[in-house]
């Protein structure tokens, strides 16, 4: 004797759209092969509920999405999230093809923009400020 798979099983009475959703699709994706599989579900599931959020469907669509953003979130981490402010000065430096001379009127002197690039020295607010306004920049880039 075989068992059903536990499903659920959808049918819109206005336009007679079957969806079949076996419940295997409720777990968070574990590799790229899985992860493609969902997104044709949330697919399918967007053209069906579009922004109803009363629709029977919404919850499983919200479901599936999270599961997917947390997958993507723990195998993609976001740009830059592995960069540090000292390296994101570098980078601006590198970026504007500047030396440590040319920050020296921001950190009071070229010696202590090289202490700042080798660690020894945190970044002040005045420092802050000063750089922001120099690259054009959020001051959210050098505060961890």
């Amino acid at each position: 004797m075989t068992r059903a798979a536990l499903a659920i099983d959808y049918i819109d009475k206005v336009t007679e759209h079957k969806i079949h959703l076996p419940i295997s699709l409720f777990k968070k994706p574990t590799n790229a092969k899985e992860y493609a599989r969902l997104e044709k579900v949330l697919d399918q599931l967007i053209d069906e509920v579009r922004d109803d959020e009363k629709h029977p469907l919404a919850i499983v669509m919200q479901i599936i999405g999270e599961n997917m953003e947390q997958y993507d979130n723990e195998n993609y981490p976001a740009i830059g999230s592995d960069l540090n402010e000292i390296d994101m000065v570098k980078y601006l430096m590198k970026s504007h093809n500047l030396h440590q001379r040319d920050l020296a009127d921001i950190f009071s002197g070229q010696a202590n923009v090289s202490k700042y690039l080798n660690g020894e020295r945190p970044l002040s607010k005045k420092q802050i400020i000063g750089l922001k306004k120099r690259f054009g920049v959020s001051s959210d880039l050098f505060v961890k």
